[in-house]
C-alpha cells in the first residue's frame, strides 16, 4: 500500500515538474516573439500617441497635399467635406503614426541626401494638440526599410517599408465605395424607368407561391393555414406578362449597387446630364429616391436629386436600365 502511495506522490512531482517546465518554455517563446516582433519594428520612438488623439493628417504625394480631419472619430477631406472617404484608410493612416519606430539611427553623410531632398511621402500629424512632420525618402535595396527625418531633428532614421505605403493614394485612391441611393434591392417596392424608348414601370406584389401538389397533406383546411406568398415584379401596366428574370434582376441589382468615384459640386452639364440616359424614380418603405444617369467621354455617371456630387457607375449598369417593357417580357 505504502508503495503505490509513493509511486503516486513521484508521478505527481513528475507532472508538477513538467507543467512547470511547459510554462517557462511558452513564456520564453512568446518572450522571444515579443521581442522579435519589437527588434522588427524599431526600438527607437519618432511618434507615439493614443489612436483616438488624431486630430488631422496632412500627407504630400505625387505633388499632391491632401488634408483630413477628425472629429470624434469622423474623418472629412478638407475643402471638400462632401466627399466619401474610405475611413478604414484613415485609420489605417493612423496606425502607421500612432506607433512610428525607428530601426536605426544614422548621421547625415556630406553629398548623402537619402532621397530627402526629393521625398516620396511628407506626412504632417497632429494629435493631443502635438504636431510633428515627417520625411520619407528612399529605400534600403537589402531590407527594404525606408530612410525618414523628422523635421527639428537633423538624424536620419530607418524604418519598416511598409510604414509609408498607406500615405501613397491619390484623392480618388481615398473615395469609400457606397451606395448613395441609400436602398437594397430587396428593399424596393416599385421602380419607374423613363428613357428616350418610353416609360417601364414596375411593381413589387405579394402572390401565392406555387406548393409542392405531392404533399401528403392537401386538405383544403391545411393549405389555407399554411398558404405561402412570395414577392414578384410585375409590369404595372401589364402585369399578367411573364417577365425575364436575369433582365430583371439586372435592373434591381443595377438600382441597388455601389459607385466607384465622386465629383463634388460638379456641372451636371459637363458629363451628360443635360441629356440624360435614364431617369428612374425608386420608392421602398422609407420613401422614393429619383436618380439620373447619363455619359461622357470619360464614362457612365449617376446623380441624385438632392445630391450635388455626380457618381462614377458602369456601363453594365446604364444598359441594364436601358431597356423596354417589350424587350422585359419572355417570348
Amino acid at each position: 500500500m505504502k508503495t503505490k502511495q509513493r509511486t503516486l506522490t513521484v508521478l505527481l512531482a513528475m507532472v508538477l515538474v513538467l507543467g512547470g517546465l511547459l510554462w517557462l518554455i511558452t513564456r520564453s517563446n512568446a518572450a522571444e516573439e515579443a521581442a522579435s516582433s519589437a527588434a522588427a519594428e524599431g526600438s527607437i520612438v519618432l511618434s507615439s500617441f493614443a489612436a483616438g488623439d488624431a486630430e488631422q493628417i496632412r500627407y504630400t504625394y505625387q505633388n499632391e497635399t491632401i488634408t483630413l480631419n477628425c472629429d470624434s472619430g469622423s474623418w472629412t477631406l478638407a475643402g471638400d467635406p462632401g466627399y466619401h472617404l474610405d475611413a478604414s484608410a484613415c485609420n489605417t493612416m493612423v496606425t502607421a503614426l500612432a506607433s512610428l519606430n525607428a530601426k536605426r539611427q544614422l548621421a547625415s553623410q556630406p553629398g548623402e541626401d537619402y532621397g530627402l531632398a526629393d521625398p516620396a511621402v511628407t506626412v504632417t500629424v497632429t494629435a493631443a494638440g502635438e504636431t510633428n512632420t515627417f520625411a520619407f525618402g528612399s529605400q534600403k535595396p537589402v531590407t527594404g526599410d525606408l530612410y525618414v527625418q523628422k523635421t527639428g531633428d537633423d538624424a536620419i532614421y530607418t524604418v519598416s517599408g511598409n510604414k509609408a505605403a498607406c500615405f501613397e493614394q491619390t484623392k480618388a485612391d481615398l473615395f469609400g465605395v457606397f451606395n448613395p441611393a441609400g436602398f437594397t434591392a430587396s428593399a424596393l417596392e416599385s421602380v419607374s424607368i423613363a428613357t428616350d424608348a418610353g416609360t417601364l414601370s414596375l411593381t413589387a406584389v405579394s402572390e401565392t407561391a406555387e406548393t409542392d401538389s405531392n404533399s401528403a397533406d392537401t386538405s383544403s383546411e391545411s393549405a389555407a393555414a399554411f398558404t405561402a406568398y412570395q414577392t414578384v415584379w410585375r409590369l404595372t401596366e401589364d402585369p399578367a406578362a411573364e417577365l425575364d428574370e436575369a433582365k430583371l434582376q439586372s435592373i434591381l441589382s443595377a438600382l441597388g449597387g455601389y459607385v466607384s468615384a465622386q465629383v463634388t459640386n460638379a456641372d451636371p452639364a459637363a458629363y451628360g446630364f443635360d441629356a440624360s440616359l435614364a431617369t428612374v424614380r425608386a420608392a421602398s418603405a422609407d420613401g422614393s429616391v429619383t436618380l439620373h444617369y447619363a455619359e461622357n467621354a470619360d464614362g457612365c455617371w449617376m446623380m441624385v436629386d438632392g445630391d450635388s456630387s455626380v457618381y462614377a457607375v458602369d456601363l453594365d449598369t446604364v444598359q441594364a436600365l436601358l431597356i423596354t417593357a417589350a424587350e422585359l417580357k419572355t417570348e
